[in-house]
């Protein structure tokens, strides 16, 4: 591992000149885009011939796939954030440098890259939940989140189809906030980014996979069909990685509520439906 990441840093830094600054923008952008182009296309595999449909989490029969404009309109809109990104990391890099991120070093040691990523992980799932949930406000829903609720039956390109504000507000500054706050070096950043990206672009796909490592532990995460949930319901479940603050707040009742309550008669409605 730390071979590849010395031979990537050396190959970046020479097309960029030499220029750290370009490399901290180019390394961020290949360990963002590749992460989110590489998760979706596979589960775009998935959505175009049908794979796994026992796995495919159970919606509502009243909630149909997105229509292809929609799903058009959302890759224009995707394809500016991803590739608009690295000119804002390019003017960030300042503020990293200054709290000693070192560009060039290899992940350190396993307990401190894990202690690094474990403050990106609080810092994000604290700061996405507020934020998320002040988007949910009657007064600014409509005006901000709402077009990230255009999708009631999410795809994994869902995960970044948001209003402007709501990209900077409760993704950006969540997602890279714990990196700035520990200082990590760059490679830790990209590793950081590749399990946020992998994570809640599987949280948008529509699939429940068992040995999917974000449905693994569902006491403590919730798993993509929470967060499908809160999509097809639009209430509940604003956290990201982990439940804690909905389970703090009790803003996951309503989903605990329709698994009780109503996803038994779904699983009924759907099977029935396949059999005819």
């Amino acid at each position: 591992m730390e071979q590849v990441w010395n031979t990537t840093v050396s190959t970046v830094l020479d097309w960029c000149g030499g220029d750290e600054r370009l490399l901290f923008t180019v390394l961020f952008l290949l360990g963002s885009a590749g992460t989110f182009y590489l998760v979706n296309l596979v589960f775009a595999v998935f959505y175009y011939f049908d794979l796994f449909p026992n796995k495919r989490i159970p919606r509502p029969l009243g909630i149909k796939p997105e229509s292809p404009q929609t799903i058009r309109k959302a890759l224009i809109h995707v394809n500016a954030v991803i590739l608009s990104s690295p000119i804002g990391m390019y003017f960030l890099y300042d503020l990293y440098k200054w709290r000693g991120m070192d560009m060039t070093a290899p992940l350190p040691g396993f307990w401190k890259t894990l202690g690094y990523l474990a403050v990106s992980l609080v810092v994000e799932d604290t700061l996405f939940y507020w934020g998320h949930r002040i988007l949910h406000h009657p007064s600014i829903y409509k005006h901000i989140h709402k077009q990230h609720h255009q999708f009631h039956a999410c795809v994994g390109i869902a995960a970044l189809y948001a209003h402007p504000i709501e990209e900077v507000v409760a993704n950006f500054i969540p997602t890279y906030s714990g990196c700035l706050i520990s200082g990590c070096p760059l490679s830790v950043m990209v590793l950081w980014s590749f399990l946020r990206l992998w994570e809640t672009v599987d949280a948008h796909s529509g699939y429940a996979f068992d040995w999917s490592p974000w449905n693994l532990f569902l006491t403590i995460q919730g798993g993509a069909e929470r967060h499908d949930f809160h999509h097809f319901q639009n209430k509940g479940s604003y956290g990201s990685f982990t439940k804690f603050w909905d389970w703090v707040c009790g803003t996951d009742e309503p989903y605990y509520q329709w698994r009780r309550e109503k996803k038994p008669a779904i699983v009924a409605a759907l099977n029935k439906a396949k059999a005819l």
